[in-house]
């Protein structure tokens, strides 16, 4: 645990920790939604950090002024990570966690920092609900990263920031050595494609779901759907914003009353599979260097296990005018 160390990982209540029980070295916490999105190939880490900064503060998820000046501190550190004796990583199990560890191990690759001189803790507990104590026990069980881990995590991020997504799908079916968990947290990702049948991620469906099991308030509504999950990785405010997503015009799926959320007939509709919630909202949105649109329309079948290309074409403003006042 020497002083010229780098240790890098999720958050700040892990860097909170690491003072309390006595972690030398440079903390950095890499804080990036990176699973909500674009995230697309070809830039370099300064370049697609001011993109991320960008969508970020467009979603509520920061101020934008704070959020470059962080990106901008954590990337500067990260470049001089061969400076460094000892370069630890430090992360859990979820997808959060491990398209961070994907990209910070890519960028360290890029560098030409290779095998023997990372070091790699994954945990399959949060980090960020483990004491200082629980924390320095995970210290001895650090290893390295062989040029055999770092060489498939940078085909894994290049299958995440490609335009193609049957790469990440492909991605998602692989086997990585020494990443006991990016095969599940890569398939996970696949799930946040549009449904092949109802439009809604698996995160919209829970969200939607919860609001129709009778969970009124956004904090309870969060609890519920990110109990369905294997592996959490939604912050609370990353599932506020889903919420308001789902209650936005043209075609809400959810109605804010005095009681709180309900699902609209139409989020019912969705929810039951006899409507496409495509068909009346646009599409409008990137996971990893996807972008999908009405004329970009990849879907997720979970049928078949595999993503599949099923435009739904918006109905027309005129269309969607006429919808009863029972669909919306």
């Amino acid at each position: 645990m020497g002083v010229n160390a780098l240790h890098v990982t999720n958050g700040d209540s892990v860097l909170h920790e690491w003072k309390k029980g006595g972690l030398l070295g440079t903390h950095v916490a890499w804080r990036d939604v990176l699973h909500e999105g674009p995230v697309p190939a070809g830039m370099p880490l300064e370049e697609l950090s001011r993109l991320r900064a960008d969508y970020l503060a467009s979603r509520g998820y920061g101020n934008a002024i704070k959020l470059h000046h962080d990106f901008q501190k954590r990337d500067a550190v990260i470049r001089r990570a061969a400076e460094f004796d000892e370069i630890v990583l430090w992360f859990e199990h979820d997808l959060y966690d491990q398209l961070h560890l994907l990209q910070i191990l890519s960028v360290l690759q890029e560098q030409g920092i290779g095998a023997g001189a990372v070091q790699l803790i994954q945990s399959d507990n949060y980090l960020g609900m483990l004491a200082a104590e629980e924390l320095m026990s995970l210290y001895p069980k650090r290893r390295f990263v062989t040029s055999v881990m770092a060489d498939g995590a940078a085909k894994a991020w290049r299958a995440f920031t490609s335009g193609d997504p049957e790469e990440l799908q492909s991605a998602s079916k692989d086997r990585y050595v020494g990443f006991p968990f990016l095969n599940g947290a890569l398939h996970r990702l696949c799930e946040e494609f549009p449904a092949a049948a109802t439009g809604l991620s698996r995160t919209q469906k829970h969200v939607l779901e919860a609001c129709a099991r009778g969970a009124r308030q956004k904090e309870e509504i969060f609890r519920q759907s990110q109990a369905r999950e294997e592996a959490s990785f939604l912050g609370d405010t990353t599932c506020y914003a889903h919420i308001d997503d789902l209650c936005a015009d043209p075609a809400p799926l959810i109605s804010i009353l005095e009681t709180g959320y309900e699902p609209t007939v139409l989020g019912r509709r969705v929810l039951a599979g006899d409507a496409d919630w495509l068909h009346y909202q646009p599409l409008d949105r990137w996971i990893g260097g996807t972008h999908l649109t009405a004329e970009c329309c990849w879907r997720w079948d979970e049928a078949t296990d595999r993503v599949i290309q099923g435009a739904a074409p918006l109905r027309s403003e005129r269309a969607a005018s006429k919808l009863s006042p029972g669909d919306s």
